[in-house]
């Protein structure tokens, strides 16, 4: 059985907490990360924050163990660093073709000034190292370093024959919709494709062995870098409960996140096109102006009624998704299992 985390709108949409608290929660035997380093999942814990840019948050459940395939693409140090603060060593899991993203790479994309304004890149040489992968070009990939040898092996081999013995694999996606290369708001979208079926095929699993897709949504938009927000928020007021109480600076570039109302449209097809099962929805708190509830039933603001008026309508959109998850706190046990 595979699950898949995906973001619906345009990243920072709060996977990582939703990733730590299923791992902990339905005690998945493998949790996969894909994508690359310009992309973190923050991750509140036993009173430490993690910011992870290299491996899975679902490091949280000392029993699960931690894999990236071929389709990921680490910093070496940042990877090793993280390893050892996380104290995972004896769970790590590495395909041979996880591409190990060099200093040329990161200081050819930082040097473009293109990408890094135009953009928005974070300048982690990502888009470089993609598009190298894709002319052939001489790259390194992790079975190319003595540090990770002792990681190495072959991800599709070992995940399809856990598969078959019905253990449970969750696939953490990286980024959001809107920053497709192939569906999303382009030129201003990453360098891969943020979809369930491309999370799939980077981990090198079939569709057929996946069960539920996780669409994973705020009760408005972020944004990094640049690009389309249809009713972006300009008051320094406003914001500042974004900014401060809802964390919103980049985990990768340290900046502040711009922020936009709810894009109905834009969830609508994300839900669609990665045939979404399970609506989780994240930072729920922040409209609720401070009052801790333990049911939906309690959430009486005019903001969170509204919103919840909308997921009604998100749950209208094939294949039909159930509303999941409501995270109404930081830390990562902060969440409201709606499932049955």
């Amino acid at each position: 059985m595979v699950d898949i985390i995906v973001g619906t709108q345009g990243g920072d949409e709060g996977k990582g907490k939703i990733a730590a608290y299923l791992a902990i929660k339905d005690r998945y035997d493998y949790c996969v990360k894909v994508g690359g380093p310009n992309a973190g999942h923050t991750v509140f814990y036993k009173g430490k924050i993690f910011p992870l840019k290299s491996i899975p948050a679902g490091f949280v459940n000392p029993t699960t163990k931690l894999v990236l395939s071929a389709g990921t693409y680490v910093i070496l140090d940042w990877l090793l660093k993280e390893i050892k603060e996380t104290e995972t060593e004896n769970r790590i899991i590495i395909d041979p073709h996880c591409v190990v993203v060099t200093e040329e790479q990161r200081n050819e994309e930082r040097s473009n000034s293109y990408m890094m304004t135009k953009i928005g890149s974070v300048g982690t040489g990502l888009g470089v190292a993609v598009r190298e992968r894709i002319e052939r070009r001489d790259i390194k990939f992790a079975k190319d370093f003595k540090e990770l040898s002792q990681y190495i092996k072959d991800v599709p081999e070992l995940l399809n024959t856990e598969i078959s013995k019905e253990k449970k694999v969750m696939i953490e996606g990286t980024q959001g919709f809107k920053l497709s290369l192939l569906h999303g708001e382009y030129p201003y979208t990453t360098s891969r494709d943020t979809t369930a079926s491309t999370f799939a095929a980077e981990a090198g699993v079939g569709p057929k062995s996946v069960n539920d897709v996780y669409a994973v949504m705020k009760p408005y938009v972020s944004r990094v870098g640049p690009g389309p927000l249809e009713d972006e928020i300009f008051d320094e007021s406003e914001l500042e409960k974004y900014h401060s109480e809802g964390r919103e600076v980049g985990s990768v570039s340290k900046r502040l996140r711009r922020i936009g109302r709810f894009e109905f449209d834009s969830v609508k097809k994300a839900i669609m096109i990665n045939s979404a099962t399970k609506i989780a929805v994240t930072h729920f708190d922040l409209l609720l102006n401070g009052k801790k509830i333990s049911n939906l039933d309690e959430a009486d603001t005019s903001e969170s009624k509204k919103f919840l008026e909308t997921v009604e309508k998100l749950k209208k959109v094939y294949p039909y998704p159930e509303l999941s998850l409501v995270s109404v706190g930081p830390n990562t046990e902060d969440i409201m299992d709606l499932r049955k």
